[in-house]
């Protein structure tokens, strides 16, 4: 006689599903199981991380330069701001020199 399959709890459901998704994201896609697995080691959330990616991507779309700033006090992330900025390599001071007239 056959025995009746065990029952599963919702937990264990759980536990075996999300194996499962993990075993699949790191054969398909496994630079997002890197990020994925980062994100579940560190507890960082993840829609910080969301905020974080469309700066770099809005300082992409702009000039390509500028930088992003993550304000964090007492554990709580309050700014993810992003700026825009233009890349120069020109002399500040360009008048010419008083002593070295020409």
């Amino acid at each position: 006689m056959r025995k009746p399959p065990e029952e599963l709890d919702y937990y264990k459901q759980q536990a075996k599903n999300e194996f499962a998704f993990r075993e699949m994201l790191k054969g398909v896609k496994p630079d997002l199981y890197v990020v994925f697995d980062l994100l579940e080691q560190t507890g960082i959330n993840y829609f910080v991380i969301i905020k974080i990616i469309r700066q770099l991507h809005n300082i992409s779309m702009g000039t390509g330069y500028g930088n992003v700033t993550i304000d964090v006090q007492n554990g709580v992330v309050l700014f993810v701001k992003g700026t825009d900025s233009d890349r120069l390599s020109e002399k500040l001071i360009v008048k010419k020199d008083r002593l070295n007239k020409p």
